[in-house]
């Protein structure tokens, strides 16, 4: 009976490590659990941290961009501001006394210029008498001397013309 007393007794000591044992690894889980949680919440913690550092960050870079822009406008305004004010002190400076003297008789100088070539350009053929003519200064100035006719060429065209005249016309 002492055997079996014994084996008995040890076999619920067993059985009581056994449960001492599973209620370890149970705590142990829990703790092992719980500190997953504390270290998830510490992440979660920081990378919310740094999730607002960033938008901060960017942030701060916005507004700083926003405040460059204002500057730059502000800048672009005054210089506009300040070419306006050249553009009438000089439209004021050509209109008054000798310079807008100046300027106008310079302006009328130009549009007679560009007059003057423009009639003399503008025939497309100038038949001129003599050399010696004025007719004659007028081909040198012209852009297109091919298109003055002089007195030797005058029978060359003249005979041409009644060359194609006498010509029958051909139909196509």
């Amino acid at each position: 009976m002492g055997d079996d007393t014994l084996t008995i007794f040890f076999a619920h000591a067993d059985a009581v490590a056994q449960r001492i044992r599973e209620w370890n690894e149970y705590r142990l889980k829990q703790e092992i659990a719980a500190k997953e949680r504390t270290i998830d919440i510490q992440v979660e913690k920081a990378s919310d941290a740094k999730a607002n550092k960033l938008a901060a960050y960017k942030l701060e870079k916005i507004q700083a961009w926003n405040e460059a822009q204002l500057e730059r406008q502000k800048l672009r305004q005054k210089r506009f501001e300040q070419f306006k004010g050249l553009v009438f002190w000089l439209g004021g400076w050509v209109g008054s006394g000798r310079s807008g003297i100046f300027f106008f008789g310079s302006a009328m100088l130009a549009s007679a210029t560009f007059a003057g070539v423009t009639i003399i350009n503008l025939p497309t053929n100038l038949s001129c008498p003599d050399p010696k003519s004025p007719c004659y200064l007028v081909y040198q100035m012209r852009f297109n001397n091919k298109s003055v006719i002089l007195p030797q060429q005058t029978k060359d065209i003249i005979a041409e013309y009644e060359r194609n005249k006498s010509k029958p016309k051909r139909r196509r």
